[in-house]
Order: C-alpha cells, then sequence, then structure tokens
C-alpha cells in the first residue's frame, strides 16, 4: 500500500494570515490563528506518520499483508479522530471570535441622550426622503463620523428607514470597515484562514479515506472474514 502524504496540509499557509509589524517585521500574536495552524501541523504530522507506520507495516514479512492493510487502517482512522478534534476546537474558537466581532459591531452604542432623535431620523428616512437623498444622508454621515445617523438606521429592521435589507447590510459593512479597522482587518484574515483550513482538512479527510477505504482493504476485511468463518468452523467441529 504506497500512499503520499497532501503537501497542501501545511500550517505554514495558515502562520501567512499573521499581522506584520511594519517596523520590525515581526508576527503579531494571535492565539485563534495560533491554534488553527496549530492544528493544522497536527494534521500535517498525523499525515506524515500515517505514511511512515505504512511504509514500515508493509515491510513487515511476519504476518499476512492483509492484516498489516488493517493495521494500516486502525491507525488511520484513529490519527483521523484525533485530528479532527483539534481542527473542530479551532474553528469552533475561530467561529465564536467573528460572532463576537458582528455582534458588537452591529451598530453604534445607544446614548439615552440621543434615543429621540434617532426616531426622528428614522421617520425623515422613511416619509420624506428619496432612495437617492437617503444614500446622500448616509454618505455624509459617514464623512463626518455622524453615528447618530448610523445608529438610527442600523440599531432596527431595515423597512424602520425605508432601506432594502440587503442595502443596510453593505451600510453595516462600511461602518464596521471604517470605525473598527484594525478589528475588522483581522476578521478578514481570520476568515480567509478559516477557509484555508477548511480546505486542508477536507485534503486530510480525503487522504485518509483513500487509506481506510480502498479496494485492498476491502479485499482484506474479506480475507480476515473468510478466516475468522473458517476458524469458527474448525471450532464447531473439534
Amino acid at each position: 500500500m504506497a500512499v503520499d502524504a497532501p503537501m497542501s496540509v501545511d500550517e505554514r499557509l495558515i502562520e501567512q494570515f499573521h499581522a506584520v509589524d511594519p517596523i520590525t517585521r515581526e508576527k503579531a500574536k494571535d492565539d485563534d490563528l495560533d491554534d488553527l495552524a496549530g492544528a493544522v501541523k497536527a494534521a500535517r504530522e498525523a499525515a506524515q506518520r500515517i505514511v511512515k507506520f505504512a511504509e514500515v507495516t508493509m515491510r513487515d514479512r511476519t504476518q499476512m499483508p492483509d492484516a498489516g492493510i488493517l493495521q494500516i487502517r486502525t491507525h488511520a482512522l484513529s490519527s483521523s479522530a484525533a485530528v479532527a478534534t483539534k481542527l473542530d476546537a479551532a474553528r469552533t474558537k475561530i467561529a465564536g471570535a467573528l460572532e463576537q466581532f458582528d455582534k458588537e459591531t452591529a451598530s453604534p452604542a445607544l446614548s439615552p441622550a440621543t434615543a429621540p432623535f434617532e426616531a426622528e431620523i428614522r421617520a425623515v428616512f422613511k416619509t420624506t426622503m428619496s432612495q437617492a437623498q437617503r444614500e446622500a444622508a448616509i454618505n455624509d454621515a459617514f464623512k463626518t463620523g455622524n453615528k447618530m445617523v448610523l445608529g438610527a438606521i442600523l440599531r432596527l429592521p431595515s423597512y424602520m428607514s425605508a432601506l432594502s435589507p440587503a442595502y443596510l447590510e453593505i451600510v453595516r459593512h462600511r461602518y464596521r470597515k471604517q470605525f473598527f479597522a484594525s478589528q475588522y482587518e483581522r476578521v478578514v484574515r481570520l476568515k480567509k484562514a478559516l477557509a484555508l483550513a477548511e480546505e486542508q482538512g477536507s485534503t486530510f479527510v480525503r487522504f485518509v479515506d483513500r487509506i481506510a477505504n480502498s479496494p485492498a482493504v476491502t479485499l482484506a476485511q474479506a480475507a480476515q472474514q473468510a478466516r475468522e468463518e473458517l476458524q469458527a468452523i474448525y471450532r464447531d467441529a473439534a
């Protein structure tokens, strides 16, 4: 059973998403990315160990080849389970960070002093403005940093300001990008790293699946079952 570890499963591809200090050129510490890179590293090392285990096992002449193939399958599945646990934990952690960012940056913090004015702003948006006027007012709010106007439309459903849901999300995206620039930039990097890690995880799963469910394994399992049935017959006849 000749197998090769997938080259694309490499933690360095995840590490490239670390922020880099523009002066020192050193990577900034990021526990979420470190955990994700660590999980991918575990997948890479597990794949390499599986390959090595297969090579050594198939050279073992003290047992039947079928038995060796099934040992390789068992080892691959066991390694895959351990890697999956690490990858799932890293993904869950990053997903939580992304969800928290979305929650905390959905709109400006509500101020009791401006709440009555926000209701008036929404009323004007809804009853007296055209779409072009609404967009102009929003653009002006971004230019001047007017969070009262932005909060008025972002805090409640789009129909309260006569905006479409899609356009409201465009405004929310712009709000996050402008007022939470560093956090937004990190979120972009985390999403890219997470998407790549998902691809690497799928590659690792396919690698294990090729080993665990290969035609050679099917034949080895059939041979093992036949031997067990013969042994049972011999026991019954004794």
